[in-house]
């Protein structure tokens, strides 16, 4: 199970105690009691207030995906483009955590148990590189710049882990952030590999050059991709970090592509707009999406409204 849902589950259960001992019997003493109420109280009505307001994000995401028709990639024209194929690319990264080739990979730690959405929670470290990739069906290839886009993927690394358990990669990840090696610390990792299968929901837009690591000197490495020379680097040094001798480290894993430098490319737009990578079917991530915003534009109030209950009982309202 993942770390992120255990921690739900244990939220919800925690509120559910609290519930049971605010308004029956118990043998716990009044001030633990009244804690109690009041944290699970306090926290269930921000909850559910961001489960409704997440909930109709995700409708408006839902709609959108769901107006835009399936595409074949030599009949895109400008603008929002959904399209389907496969990954592929002229050479491969290996990712820190899950040591997978890949032509992008996101890594997100957070410090103890706040495992949530990467992109709803702030505070957390997190490190995105990325080789130059594309989509590529039986019609031609698109390249795809990553940058702001949305993962629909399963984790290839999704570990709640302590310091005495942690992997030598999970410590230089967390190293290279500043962040602690001996307390509790989530940590999850997405990649795209050669061959995925991929949905991609984005902008088809003009090619103005993602630039390289070499020309990326003052500015954080996030916004540029990786030149062949620097992936080679990058995956011997993961390697290394493996404990693989050196008299064994394998070949760059390279592939010939007509253009790496192709005049449009998918991006995300003008913010209004979803930019999504995925591996699940259109229509699957519609279905997913339809019940995620079922769920909170109708659970978020019911959530709210009884951990309102919570307050007021703490209040000695009710």
């Amino acid at each position: 199970m993942a770390p992120r849902v255990l921690v739900s589950r244990l939220w919800f259960l925690g509120w559910f105690l609290a519930w049971i001992v605010a308004f029956g019997r118990t043998v716990l003493p009044p001030e633990i009691v009244s804690i109690l109420v009041l944290l699970f109280g306090a926290s269930g009505v921000l909850t559910g207030l961001y489960l409704f307001v997440r909930g109709f994000q995700l409708l408006q995401r839902k709609r959108w995906i769901e107006d835009t028709p399936v595409t074949k990639i030599d009949a895109a024209a400008m603008g929002q483009v959904k399209v389907l194929g496969k990954a592929t690319g002229p050479y491969t990264l290996l990712s820190p955590l899950a040591g997978v080739d890949c032509y992008y990979y996101r890594a997100v730690a957070w410090d103890g148990r706040d495992a949530q959405n990467d992109e709803e929670l702030g505070g957390r470290a997190t490190e995105e590189i990325f080789a130059p990739f594309f989509i590529e069906d039986k019609t031609g290839r698109l390249m795809i710049d990553p940058r702001g886009a949305r993962l629909e993927l399963p984790a290839e690394y999704d570990e709640q882990i302590l310091g005495e358990s942690m992997s030598e990669g999970s410590r230089r990840f967390l190293r290279r952030h500043a962040l602690s090696t001996l307390g509790e610390t989530t940590v999850s990792e997405y990649a795209i590999k050669p061959g995925d299968p991929l949905l991609v929901v984005g902008c088809l837009a003009e090619n103005r050059g993602l630039g390289s690591m070499a020309d990326a000197e003052g500015r954080k490495p996030q916004g540029t991709y990786l030149s062949r020379e620097a992936a080679d680097l990058q995956r011997r040094e993961q390697l290394e970090a493996m404990g693989v001798p050196e008299t064994e480290l394998p070949e760059t894993i390279t592939r010939a592509v007509s253009d790496e430098h192709p005049r449009v490319v998918l991006c995300a737009g003008d913010g209004r707009q979803p930019f999504v990578l995925s591996r699940q079917t259109p229509q699957r991530m519609i279905d997913n999406l339809a019940r995620r915003s079922t769920i909170g534009i109708w659970g978020g109030p019911v959530l709210a409204l009884f951990s309102l209950g919570l307050v007021m009982k703490w209040l000695s309202v009710w």
